[in-house]
C-alpha cells in the first residue's frame, strides 16, 4: 500500500511538473493577478441586465465593404464580423478594475508558478455555428494563423513573448512564454478562435477563398443577408451554445443587427429622423445642436450627454524625430506653445475638452506630480540618468526637467494660467531669433543655414488649419494635408511626414500599449508603431518594467517616471480630450441600469441596452396620431 500511495504521489508530482506547477485554475486573468479580479466566477458584471430581451433589429450606420472574411490583407471587411467569431475571453468595463478578462470560450486559466506557461481550458459545450465542437485544435490553429502570409502583420503584436501552443488534450492548451509580462495572458485571451475544418481546410487560400464564404464561428450571430458593399444583417443564432453564460446575459440583446453604408453625416441623420437608423453617437457637436424638429419635441427621439470617465489617451501630434529639424529640443517647445487651446475649445469642441498635460492626463494614480520629483520616482530618474546620459556625446535621455518640473502645459505663467496668444507668438519670435532662425522674406518664413523652417502636418481637421495659421504667424511655414487614405498609409509605413496625429493609450494598467509605440526596438521597423522613431534607452528600461511588473504599487511609481521623462522631451504636441460624450436615440431602446461611462456612448448603447417592444409599439401609435409620447 505505501509503495502505492508512494507512486501515486510520484506520478502526481510528475502531473504537476507537466502542467507547470501548482498554479490554480482561475475563471479570468488580470495585469495584477488573480486576486485583481472584481467578479467571483458565475458573477454577471454590474453594468449588464441580465433580464434584457434578445429582441428587435438595432439598425446602425456601416461602411462599404468588399468581402465577408476577416481575414487577408487586400479589401475591407463587413461591419462587426467579429459578432460570428468569440474570443477565450471578454474584457471587464468596470471602472474598478485595471485591466481583467473573464473566460469565454476559456473556462478557466491557469498561469504556472514559474510563469514559463499559462494553461487553458476550454468549455466542452461549445459549439460553432455548424454544430462542430470547439476544441484545443482550433485554438492552436487560430494561434497558427497570426504567423500566415495572408494575415496583417500586427495581428502577432501583443503575442511578443509567446514562444509556442500546444495542444494538450481535446480541450486544454498550453501557452508556453518567451518572456513573461504581466499583460501577456490578457492578450492571449483576447485570441479569435476560428474552426479549423473550415478556414484550415486542404487547398484553400486564406486571403481569398472565403471573401464570400458566409462566416463560420462560435459566436452569437451569423449572417442572414447582404448585399456587398452596401448591408449586411446578422441574425441571433436559435442555438448559441453560450445563451446563459455570465458575461453573456445582458450582452449583445438584439435578434437581429442590421447596417446600412452611409457616407456622410448628413444622410446618417436622415436616416436617424426617418427610423432606418436607431442611434447616432460621435456627429459633430454644432451638428448635434442643429438637431431637432417635431420627433424631438414629441420626445420618440433622445439627444443626451452622458459622462466620460474613460482614461485618456495621449492625443496629440507626434513629431518625426528622425527630421534633423526635429531632434531639437528647443526648436518643438516653440512649436509646441503655440498650440492654441482656448480658441480651438471654444470654436470647435463647444469648450467641452480639456487641454492633455500628461500621458495619464485624468489618472491621479498614474499621473506625474507638477513640482519636483519626490522620493522613489526621484531616486528611479537618477538611476536612468547616472546610467544613459552621455552629456559629452550630446546624449541627455532623462532631462533635468524631469527632476524640477512634472508635467504642464506649455504656454502658461507660473501659477498655470494661460498666456495670450498673441504673448505667445511674439515670445516665440523672440526665441527662435535667439535659436538662429531669422525671418527671410524671399523665402516667406524664418531660415537657418539656408534652411527654411518648414513642415506639413498629416491632418486635414479646423483644428490642425488654426494651429498652422498660429505658427505662421510666428513666421514658421507649416501647413495641413489632406491625402487619400492609400496616399496617407503609405506615407506613415514608409516614414515620410513630418506631424502625424498620434493616439497613445495609457490606461489604468500601463504597459504593452505604449512600450509598442516607444520602444527602441520599433523605431526602425517599416510600419511599427514607433511611428515618431523614438530611441531612448531610458524609456526603454522603465517601458520594461511596466510590461512585466505585476506590483501596482511599482506600476504607479514608474508609470510617474515615465511620464516624467516623456514630457520633459517634449517628443509630441499634447491636444484635446472630451470630458463628455453624446448620443442621439430612439426612445424605445432600453438602458440598463449602470451606465459605463468608461466607454464610448457608441458601444454601451450597442452592446448593453436592449429593445422595449411595448415602448415601441407605443412610440409607433403616438408618431400615427401626431401625439407626445410620455
Amino acid at each position: 500500500m505505501r509503495g502505492l500511495r508512494a507512486g501515486v504521489l510520484a506520478a502526481s508530482v510528475a502531473l504537476l511538473a507537466q502542467h507547470g506547477g501548482a498554479a490554480r485554475k482561475m475563471h479570468g486573468v488580470s495585469v495584477f493577478g488573480p486576486e485583481a479580479l472584481k467578479y467571483a466566477e458565475g458573477e454577471p458584471f454590474e453594468y449588464l441586465d441580465p433580464a434584457s430581451p434578445i429582441d428587435g433589429t438595432l439598425r446602425l450606420p456601416g461602411e462599404y465593404f468588399t468581402k465577408l472574411s476577416p481575414f487577408g490583407l487586400t479589401g475591407k471587411p463587413a461591419p462587426d464580423l467579429g459578432h460570428c467569431f468569440e474570443s477565450l475571453g471578454v474584457k471587464s468595463w468596470d471602472d474598478d478594475e485595471a485591466f481583467s478578462v473573464y473566460g469565454w470560450l476559456a473556462q478557466y486559466f491557469e498561469i504556472a508558478d514559474d510563469k514559463e506557461s499559462m494553461t487553458v481550458y476550454l468549455r466542452p459545450e461549445a459549439r460553432f455555428s455548424d454544430g462542430v465542437p470547439v476544441t484545443a485544435d482550433d485554438v492552436v490553429f487560430s494561434y497558427d494563423l497570426l504567423y500566415d502570409p495572408d494575415m496583417n502583420p500586427a495581428a502577432k503584436v501583443f503575442w511578443k513573448g509567446v514562444e509556442r501552443m500546444e495542444k494538450l488534450d481535446a480541450h486544454t492548451v498550453r501557452i508556453f512564454f518567451s518572456e513573461y509580462r504581466r499583460d501577456l495572458p490578457v492578450w492571449i485571451s483576447y485570441l479569435s478562435v476560428y474552426p479549423r475544418h473550415v478556414y484550415g481546410a486542404p487547398g484553400k487560400n486564406l486571403g481569398k477563398d472565403f471573401d464570400e464564404m458566409l462566416p463560420v464561428g462560435s459566436g452569437p450571430y451569423e449572417v442572414e443577408s447582404y448585399v456587398m458593399g452596401q448591408s449586411i444583417t446578422y441574425v441571433r443564432r436559435d442555438d448559441y451554445w453560450g445563451e446563459d453564460l455570465p458575461c453573456r446575459k445582458g450582452n449583445m440583446n438584439w435578434r437581429r443587427l442590421e447596417f446600412q453604408t452611409y457616407y456622410d453625416d448628413f444622410s446618417k441623420i436622415e436616416a436617424l429622423k426617418s427610423g432606418y437608423l436607431d442611434y447616432l453617437c460621435w456627429l459633430p457637436r454644432d451638428v448635434l445642436e442643429r438637431l431637432g424638429g417635431d420627433y424631438f419635441e414629441k420626445n420618440y427621439i433622445i439627444k443626451e450627454t452622458f459622462p466620460l470617465t474613460r482614461p485618456a489617451a495621449m492625443k496629440c501630434w507626434i513629431f518625426n524625430l528622425r527630421r534633423p529639424l526635429f531632434q531639437d529640443k528647443e526648436l518643438r517647445k516653440v512649436i509646441i506653445s503655440l498650440y492654441d487651446f482656448d480658441y480651438i475649445n471654444r470654436n470647435f469642441f463647444f469648450g467641452e475638452q480639456e487641454r492633455i498635460v500628461s500621458y495619464f492626463n485624468n489618472q491621479p494614480q498614474l499621473r506625474a506630480s507638477s513640482g519636483p520629483a519626490r522620493n522613489k520616482v526621484r531616486e528611479i530618474l537618477a538611476e536612468l540618468a547616472l546610467k544613459h546620459n552621455k552629456p559629452g556625446e550630446g546624449m541627455i535621455y532623462v532631462p533635468e526637467e524631469a527632476f524640477t518640473r512634472g508635467p504642464y502645459e506649455l504656454g502658461t505663467d507660473g501659477d498655470g494660467n494661460r498666456i495670450p496668444i498673441d504673448q505667445r507668438i511674439a515670445a516665440a519670435d523672440h526665441r527662435l531669433d535667439e535659436l538662429g532662425w531669422t525671418w527671410d522674406r524671399s523665402v516667406g518664413a524664418r531660415t537657418r543655414d539656408g534652411r527654411a523652417l518648414k513642415f506639413e502636418i498629416l491632418d486635414d481637421t479646423q483644428e490642425a488649419f488654426h494651429f498652422t495659421e498660429v505658427l505662421q504667424r510666428a513666421g514658421i511655414r507649416a501647413s495641413a494635408v489632406k491625402l487619400s487614405a492609400l496616399e496617407f498609409q503609405d506615407r506613415v509605413n514608409n516614414r515620410r511626414f513630418d506631424l502625424l496625429g498620434g493616439w497613445f493609450d495609457a490606461r489604468k494598467a500601463p504597459g504593452r500599449e505604449l512600450a509598442r509605440s516607444f520602444v527602441s526596438d520599433e523605431a526602425g521597423v517599416k510600419g511599427s508603431a514607433n511611428a515618431m522613431g523614438l530611441r531612448n534607452p531610458a524609456v526603454d528600461e522603465v517601458l520594461h518594467v511596466l510590461v512585466t511588473s505585476e506590483s501596482e504599487e511599482t506600476v504607479e511609481t514608474y508609470s510617474k517616471a515615465f511620464d516624467r521623462i516623456m514630457c520633459a522631451n517634449w517628443y509630441v504636441i499634447p491636444r484635446t480630450w472630451p470630458t463628455v460624450d453624446h448620443a442621439v436615440y430612439w426612445n424605445y431602446l432600453r438602458r440598463p441600469r449602470i451606465h459605463t461611462p468608461g466607454l464610448w456612448a457608441y458601444y454601451p448603447i450597442y452592446w448593453y441596452w436592449s429593445f422595449d417592444r411595448e415602448r415601441y409599439d407605443m412610440i409607433q401609435k403616438s408618431i400615427h396620431e401626431g401625439t407626445v409620447f410620455e
